[in-house]
């Protein structure tokens, strides 16, 4: 291990200035992380050797959005080809010709192009000295056109495998726009004004849009084709040049830039901070080893930007600092709504009232400096410090999880759901519930179901998506009825409380219902309950993340699903070994700091162990399930195979691992007491004799429909092969 604030590793060498335009795009997705910047221009000034010196390893980006991003981009340069003359630049080219660069290139492409010509160049890579700042990066696309006057009119293009145009992606092309003026005028070339464009694949289904929004993108739609000549995607023209360009001066090139500041500022002085957005950085391992090295303050669980930078201020740099700031002091127990709780406070350590004082009346981090000292202090405790602390946050209030006994909600039905979503679709491919009853308060074994749907392909259409919904929204409404005990009076009447890991997972699950509402038999009434709320201060809806954020005092820094489960005891490879099997960006973030000990168990807070890699999202990563569809390329012959952790998947475990992904959220769930202060509203269940008929209906219906499909497909795909080579189109 390297000590802490080794220069070997830290300090960037004096060397030459290095940057790309996708540097600054992933330094703005990443929110201005101001380290990830400066540990990219160490890399692009002296290699990787640093990191590895450091004992982590760069974080590749997921294989499945890589091989996406490749495939559009492939769509997209076919397409073009049909109307216009094109080339292609690749490494293997260049290293032929022992160049570095296709500047050469571009500008002869440039010149040579006659009045009325256009040409599409594909990957040209760029190569400059802006202000001081070695810039290179390949171009996706540069169509240049000379008007039959002999103008010059070029059109830089970004090709994104997304659904909508972002800031980050104008950012980048405004980079590539530098770079060719540049070279225009180093070569003398006139041209009209460089135009600028996001070529994407935009959204799914256009049907969900708003009206205006629909507009835009049908506009959107009918500019690439004649710009480009493809119909399956859409072009946005960025309208405001000039503020991307001063972005470009701001960010890098200008003399008071961010970048030229990163770079003025010692390692440990670069301001920083863990939320999600690591889970995707390429430095994601570095920075967590580092912070638990350095104890900082990004390990505290729940903490904000502004609240580090706020203890920072009042002189508070680790975890250790804040832990000794306030002593525990324990005053008993009282009862509180029949049931017993203790007492405790936080009173100031010894020599340390004034800073508590003054950190206390620190915005914004005054108001939440008990709630920081209770995190810190049970971090340390986890690290096996001799310090005591809560496993609850105090004075947190009341949460949304209801409360069960013979008298209070005794049929009480709890329903933990969870939505899986595919991202290159923007749909659903995996819907899971475990539909709990309660009897005379008690959670009986028979009045348990699992309902786990797995889609049968990549949810490539609406329909299969539909298909999806209907079978899950059957089997769920059946559940509820069989174990929902009958209330007092004998009715079948019961509470019903709807659990979610996140609010992510109920926001697509509620986009996938409003997709599908119009069509879909009983989507509409259960949409409406899944949004509505019992009673002012009675949600129908629990979120783990919060509850757990607001309640619970658990010490690791990434309180995911399979985070937080595994710390409350659940085992995850009971029965069938899921936590190795999944292992790929969802358990695989257990690292040691030390050498290794006598102990053979991964023991978080024994013998060095920490959270190696940022893991916050509780998604399972999209790569298993494309395993299970077989949709995923075959193994290279030789060398690395990136999707190798994720060939064992298949549909049977997939559906397996959801089921105990649900029975995870019940295990945490049961970790909270439940809320006595309200009642839960009491639902008729639905009476499904006739729900069935008309489900077995719409299920008919759906298959006649797939089969007419299948048939219009087949006979599109017979004229389209068949007709004469002038007259075929792209498909």
């Amino acid at each position: 291990m390297l000590p802490t604030g080794s220069p070997a590793v830290l300090e960037t060498r004096r060397a030459e200035r290095q940057i790309s335009p996708t540097d600054i795009s992933q330094f703005v997705r990443l929110d201005q992380c101001e380290r990830y910047l400066r540990l990219r221009l160490r890399e692009r000034a002296e290699g990787r050797a640093f990191l590895r010196d450091y004992g982590v390893a760069p974080q590749s980006i997921p294989p499945l959005l890589t091989r996406s991003g490749s495939a559009f981009e492939g769509t997209v340069e076919r397409a073009v080809a049909q109307p216009y003359p094109t080339k292609r630049f690749t490494p293997e080219e260049r290293q032929t010709a022992r160049r570095d660069d296709d500047n050469a290139l571009v500008a002869d492409a440039a010149r040579g192009l006659p009045p009325g010509g256009v040409t599409v160049l594909f990957q040209p890579r760029l190569q400059g000295d802006l202000d001081g700042w070695r810039v290179r990066g390949d171009v996706d696309v540069l169509r240049l056109e000379r008007d039959t006057d002999g103008r010059l009119q070029p059109l830089l293009a970004d090709v994104k495998s997304s659904t909508a145009a972002k800031v980050e992606h104008r950012l980048q092309v405004a980079f590539y726009h530098e770079m060719l003026a540049a070279l225009f005028a180093e070569e003398g070339i006139a041209h009209d004004p460089i135009e600028m464009a996001i070529l994407y694949r935009g959204p799914a289904d256009d049907a969900a849009l708003g009206e205006a929004e629909g507009a835009a993108q049908d506009a959107q739609r009918l500019e690439a084709e004649p710009s480009f000549g493809i119909r399956d995607a859409l072009l946005e023209r960025v309208d405001d040049p000039d503020a991307y360009l001063g972005a470009v001066r701001d960010l890098v090139t200008g003399p008071h830039s961010t970048a030229h500041r990163v770079l003025a500022t010692l390692f440990d002085d670069v301001p920083f901070h863990l939320t999600y957005k690591c889970d995707g950085c390429l430095y994601n391992e570095f920075c967590m080893k580092r912070s638990a090295e350095t104890e900082d303050l990004s390990l505290l669980p729940h903490l904000t930007e502004q609240d580090k930078r706020g203890l920072q201020r009042g002189g508070i740099t680790t975890v250790r600092e804040l832990a000794a700031l306030k002593d525990l002091r324990r005053k008993g127990h009282v009862s509180v709504d029949g049931e017993t709780q203790e007492q405790a406070e936080l009173v100031p350590a010894p020599g340390k009232a004034a800073v508590a004082r003054e950190l206390a009346a620190t915005w914004p981090v005054g108001q939440r400096l008990d709630e920081l000292i209770h995190r810190a202090r049970r971090y340390r405790k986890w690290k096996k410090d001799p310090v005591d602390a809560l496993p609850y946050i105090p004075s947190k209030g009341y949460g949304s999880l209801p409360y069960s006994d013979a008298h209070q909600n005794p049929n009480l039905v709890r329903v933990y759901i969870d939505a899986q979503h595919d991202y290159l679709h923007d749909r659903i491919y995996l819907l899971g519930a475990l539909v709990v009853g309660s009897e005379g308060g008690v959670e009986r074994l028979e009045r348990r179901r699992g309902v786990v749907r797995l889609s049968d392909g990549p949810p490539d259409s609406l329909l299969r998506e539909e298909r999806l919904f209907v079978d899950w929204i059957d089997a769920t409404l059946r559940a509820i009825v069989e174990v929902a005990a009958p209330d007092a009076a004998g009715q079948p009447r019961a509470p019903i409380h709807l659990v979610f890991v996140d609010g992510f997972a109920q926001r697509v699950l509620l986009d996938g219902l409003a997709r599908h509402a119009s069509t879909i038999l009983g989507a509409t009434a259960l949409y409406d309950f899944v949004t509505q709320l019992a009673a002012f201060d009675s949600p129908l809806s629990t979120f783990l993340d919060r509850e757990i954020r607001d309640q619970k005092n658990y010490p690791m820094v990434c309180q995911s699903l399979q985070a937080v489960a595994a710390f409350l005891g659940f085992d995850w490879n009971a029965r069938v070994r899921y936590r190795d099997l999944f292992r790929a960006r969802l358990f695989d973030f257990w690292g040691k700091l030390d050498a290794p000990t006598d102990l053979d168990a991964e023991v978080p807070g024994i013998g060095g162990w920490y959270t190696s890699r940022a893991r916050f999202n509780s998604q399972i990563p999209l790569e298993f399930a494309y395993a299970a569809w077989g949709e995923l390329p075959l193994a290279p012959p030789a060398g690395r195979d990136d999707l190798a952790p994720y060939r064992a998947a298949t549909p049977e475990l997939l559906r397996g691992f959801h089921a105990r992904r649900l029975e995870a959220m019940e295990h945490i769930a049961h970790d909270f007491r439940g809320n006595r202060q309200t009642e839960q509203t009491v639902f008729d269940l639905p009476d499904l004799a006739g729900f069935e008929q008309r489900a077995r209906s719409l299920a008919h219906a759906l298959d006649e429909f797939v089969t007419i499909e299948r048939h219009v497909e087949l006979a599109a795909w017979k004229r389209e092969r068949l007709a004469p080579p002038e007259q075929r189109v792209l498909a």
